[in-house]
């Protein structure tokens, strides 16, 4: 089978709770791992990308006892990549795709703090905020900028990944706005019995009801931002956490411009 729906992102705002939760619905039968990153590691190949979901058969079984057999996957790596919508169209025109958005500034924080815990990053968070603002604000930066958000692992990947609505440009320039669901990364942290419900309702499953919703990957041992990165971050995105709000038609509760 190909994907039904796809979470794209972002990375540290509560994917791999989401796709959890989802994978409990009776009629949700997920990628066999949450991440598979098919369609940014092997563009549209018809065979590859049917790798870690359910075999045909699985759902025509079902569809036989007149149930449906929704599957999909969690790969917070697509979003960022600009490629991927266009792989994503060929083989699935019109997928459900649920983005999840968290203040970029906690978001940046807590994706340094990942990495690091992971070995991958050695250089504390300040130097790379300091780091990546610089090379944000010289023009002579922008290409470099724009290559290195195709990477996963890169030094202003905390302040890029931030910018929600300039990484959902080619999303939006392939797919229909009505195939998209926005969801704050903290109202679903506080009920997530809502959003996930919200969710299913999108993707045309009944709700959950009586259920309870475990803690997946929470962030542990973190020390608080230095208030000054805050507030250099809070000015840095607000203009970007604006644009946002003006295409969403809400505001959220990140500061804004």
């Amino acid at each position: 089978m190909l994907p039904t729906f796809f979470i794209p992102g972002e990375a540290k705002c509560g994917t791999t709770s989401l796709f959890r939760y989802l994978s409990m619905h009776p009629e949700v039968f997920p990628s066999d791992v949450k991440e598979p990153n098919n369609f940014w590691q092997y563009g549209s190949s018809p065979l590859w990308c049917r790798q870690h979901y359910p075999f045909r058969t699985t759902s025509f079984l079902r569809k036989l006892s007149g149930k449906r057999t929704v599957t999909g996957e969690a790969s917070p790596e697509y979003l960022s990549k600009v490629s991927v919508p266009a792989s994503i169209a060929e083989l699935c025109p019109e997928p459900f795709l649920i983005f999840l958005f968290r203040d970029p500034v906690e978001r940046a924080f807590s994706d340094h703090h990942m990495l690091v815990k992971a070995g991958v990053e050695t250089v504390p968070f300040e130097e790379r905020v300091e780091q990546s603002l610089a090379w944000i604000r010289d023009p002579g930066m922008a290409e470099v900028l724009e290559r290195l958000n195709e990477l996963e692992h890169h030094p202003a990947r905390y302040l890029l990944r931030g910018a929600y609505l300039k990484n959902l440009g080619p999303w939006l320039r392939r797919f229909s706005r009505e195939r998209m669901l926005f969801i704050e990364s903290e109202s679903f942290f506080a009920d997530p019995g809502v959003e996930v419900n919200r969710t299913l309702k999108f993707l045309g499953l009944s709700p959950l009801e009586n259920q309870e919703w475990p803690v997946f990957k929470k962030g542990r041992d973190k020390q608080p931002i230095d208030p000054e990165i805050r507030k250099r971050l809070d000015e840095y995105f607000a203009p970007l956490n604006r644009e946002l709000y003006n295409f969403l038609g809400e505001d959220w509760s990140w500061p804004a411009s």
